[in-house]
């Protein structure tokens, strides 16, 4: 029998797929939409749980997954994100941000043997580092030596620049230190901590990351408002092969949302590379006419072939939420694009109404880092574990996190989380 997981907050699946492919039996999906338990229980083995995880008590969870207390290998969590990141609106008493509480309370009744908790970066510096202390304290209270890195999936595979913060803890009587179970990167020519989210970053620090071209460029010309149910070539880069395979013809979710005309005569103006600065003045929307030009410098941009495409968010469909127009075609990216990107294989079929499928592929984990985090958790509860993380905010310091990205006790001045929510952890 295969090492047991479980997979909270999944959405459309992305952990899931990634924790299947690094071998682990999963025993449950959770999370609150039941369109995302739709596109799981059509692609995905497992039980489904849809549920809010505030209602859920842990011994429904362990019967639904036939584990006792203890059982569990691992628990993977990614708690929404949206109050969380520099895209989002930064409300820190924003209620999403209170789901990590339930993570904690799950671990510390169902006591895994591992627990890894998946997000975005801008919780290091949410309420000045309040929430993520709180996390990690959290875990440490429930019995597990934790730390934390921020890993960027394009080093794993994924084509797509995105930034995660990846927490991993180890329950204390197996004797695993803080730091261990964090993948080191295979693509690119540098490690965890030395490049920075946000930050430009060298070519020649790019080396072997999957580039639009050949990530998504087999998939046949779609216009927008419109869907391609069939391929129209064979595929010829790697990626594109991996995507196809086990295929023969039929082509699912290759829809462009439909575009304005003012945004189609827009995209007309803008070659690759280029975006609403290189527009006439006369042809941007008024709230941007006033725009200094240091400003939305993603906005309207078009994709290259050669680049490494930006990390896929909901709003995709829209080309003024970035750089999301594809490198020929008058149009955003389909879903089934923004898919690959996100790492799943084009036989996995996203349902729901359209809206809900660019929210699934939005929210998703890129497949390829879980499946890196979990071969990597996996080695280390089968006692060949890896490299031990080496100070992974060297570039962005964080006052209480040491030297392996563990939390530091006993530092004064931060403000208090809980505070900040209205509510304890065990509230």
């Amino acid at each position: 029998m295969g090492l047991t997981a479980i997979d909270l907050f999944c959405g459309a699946g992305g952990a899931s797929l990634g924790l299947l492919r690094a071998g682990w039996d999963l025993r449950l999906a959770s999370d609150l939409d039941p369109k995302c338990a739709m596109t799981h229980e059509s692609n995905l083995p497992g039980k489904f749980l849809t549920a809010d995880l505030r209602t859920v008590a842990a011994d429904d969870v362990l019967g639904m997954a036939a584990l006792l207390p203890g059982e569990l290998d691992l628990l993977f969590a990614g708690p929404p994100c949206q109050g969380f990141s520099i895209i989002g609106s930064r409300v820190v008493w924003d209620e999403r941000n209170n789901l990590f509480k339930e993570v904690l309370r799950l671990a510390a009744a169902l006591q895994p043997r591992c627990v890894v908790i998946e997000n975005v970066p801008g919780l290091v510096t949410l309420g000045k580092g309040a929430y993520l202390h709180a996390i990690l304290e959290g875990l440490s209270a429930a019995g597990y030596e934790a730390a934390c890195a921020e890993l960027l999936a394009a080093q794993y595979g994924a084509p797509q620049m995105r930034w995660r913060l990846i927490i991993i803890g180890w329950r204390r009587d197996l004797g695993i230190p803080a730091g261990y179970g964090f993948p080191r990167p295979t693509r690119g020519r540098v490690g965890i901590g030395e490049l920075l989210p946000n930050c430009t970053i060298p070519a020649w620090q790019m080396d072997g990351f999957v580039t639009t071209a050949e990530a998504i460029a087999d998939l046949p010309p779609v216009a927008a408002g419109e869907e391609s149910t069939h391929y129209v070539g064979p595929p010829v880069a790697p990626y594109q092969k991996l995507m196809r395979e086990g295929l023969n013809g039929e082509l699912h979710n290759h829809y462009a949302a439909r575009l304005s005309a003012s945004n189609l005569a827009r995209l007309a103006h803008i070659m690759p590379g280029q975006d609403w600065r290189d527009l006439p003045r006369e042809m941007l929307p008024g709230s941007m006419q006033r725009a200094l030009r240091k400003d939305h410098t993603r906005r309207y941009r078009r994709m290259t072939w050669e680049g490494v495409p930006r990390a896929v968010i909901t709003r995709f469909r829209d080309p003024k939420s970035g750089e999301y127009t594809h490198p020929e075609q008058d149009r955003t990216i389909t879903i089934r694009e923004a898919a690959r990107l996100q790492g799943f294989p084009d036989g996995f079929i996203f349902r729901g109404d359209r809206t809900s499928q660019y929210e699934q592929v939005g929210n998703a984990v890129p497949t390829q880092l879980a499946e890196a985090i979990a071969s990597e958790v996996r080695r280390c509860l089968d006692g060949q574990p890896g490299e031990q993380l080496i100070a992974p905010f060297r570039r962005r310091p964080v006052a209480f996190l040491g030297p392996s990205g563990e939390l530091v006790p006993g530092l004064p001045g931060l403000p208090d989380a809980m505070t900040l929510t209205g509510a304890g952890i065990g509230a």
